[in-house]
């Protein structure tokens, strides 16, 4: 058993880090629909409290009257009870956090700093990964993040958003489909990174950011959304998001252990596709305040029928992609 485990130590170490965070994600997962709701309640109760103490103090209430003005803005950011207030401003504060993520990682590229040293250190531990069952599952992991493939996707939702008479989803989607990918790929132009020596695929980019990271969250973190938006219970949707957080990491880690990226490329498309995520989901949101989206419809089996047939034509379609297309170019 030892000698195996040395002989295929970066597989070993490879298997146990994805078997981790799948336990890891499970117990968080099985926790939160325990404890996620009265999570949320407390947190709501002393969110209350606090804030009827501040509002009696003397301090507060100075403020409040010399500057009426910015007293009125900053209380408005807060409030419940509509989009503009605490739901816009987690927003905004979610994406200026992204923002300075990628801006310290691009300087951190660019100057060489130690992120490149562990870029290196990865990419030839992910090398010595040939063996055929595991290019095989990655390569078509990572035939999901295609072009092709995304723009199957996007013309199923938009057939599915017309049956379903929402076709105002289809903005948010657009945005952050088209806006993350022209973005990255004017990244990729600007900053000029060549991609790994030992790429098992042949691409024709350039390597930061990874294109595949940044769809599967610009794309599949949309859909996510809107799955967790259209769902009432509250378990499914904890389950949506983990699976989806799960696959996310799985066709990030794809582009590395195939030798196409750096670890640094994948966060770098992360924070891109993260960060036009949230602006087509404010976006969204945006448009659902003003009444051009309901989230309630009704259900029946014929759009349940619809979805399920397009989930599937979806893996099949990839799978043939990754045989077709994927493989052909390891024996270039």
């Amino acid at each position: 058993m030892i000698p195996l485990i040395q002989a295929n130590q970066q597989l070993f170490i490879l298997s146990i880090l994805v078997f981790s965070l799948v336990i890891l994600l499970w117990i968080l997962q099985h926790w939160i629909i325990q404890h996620g709701k009265q999570l949320f309640d407390s947190v709501m109760h002393y969110g209350g409290t606090f804030k009827q103490h501040v509002g009696k103090s003397n301090l507060f209430i100075r403020i409040k009257y010399k500057y009426p003005r910015v007293f009125s803005f900053l209380s408005r950011r807060f409030q419940l009870q509509h989009f503009y207030g605490l739901a816009l401003t987690l927003l905004f504060l979610a994406m200026g956090y992204i923002l300075a993520l990628l801006t310290g990682l691009v300087e951190d590229v660019v100057t060489s700093d130690s992120i490149v040293t562990i870029d290196y250190f990865v990419s030839q531990q992910m090398n010595m990964l040939h063996q055929p069952s595991v290019v095989n599952f990655f390569i078509f992991i990572t035939s999901f993040g295609s072009f092709a493939i995304s723009c199957l996707i996007v013309i199923l939702v938009c057939v599915i958003s017309l049956i379903i008479r929402q076709p105002y989803i289809l903005i948010g989607l657009l945005v952050s489909t088209i806006g993350s990918s022209l973005f990255s790929f004017l990244s990729k132009l600007l900053f000029h990174r060549v991609r790994p020596v030992d790429a098992l695929l042949l691409e024709q980019s350039y390597s930061f950011p990874s294109g595949h990271a940044t769809i599967v969250i610009a794309l599949y973190g949309f859909l996510t959304y809107l799955a967790i938006r259209f769902s009432p219970n509250f378990i499914r949707q904890v389950r949506i998001f983990f699976t989806m957080f799960l696959f996310a990491v799985l066709v990030g880690l794809s582009r590395m252990v195939l030798n196409e990226h750096y670890l640094s490329d994948v966060l770098g498309g992360f924070l891109v596709g993260a960060l036009w995520l949230i602006i087509s989901i404010s976006l969204t949101e945006w448009l659902s305040a003003k009444g051009k989206i309901t989230w309630q419809i009704p259900g029946s089996a014929m759009q349940n029928y619809i979805v399920g047939l397009s989930i599937i034509l979806v893996l099949i379609a990839t799978l043939i992609y990754a045989k077709v297309y994927q493989f052909p170019l390891l024996l270039k």
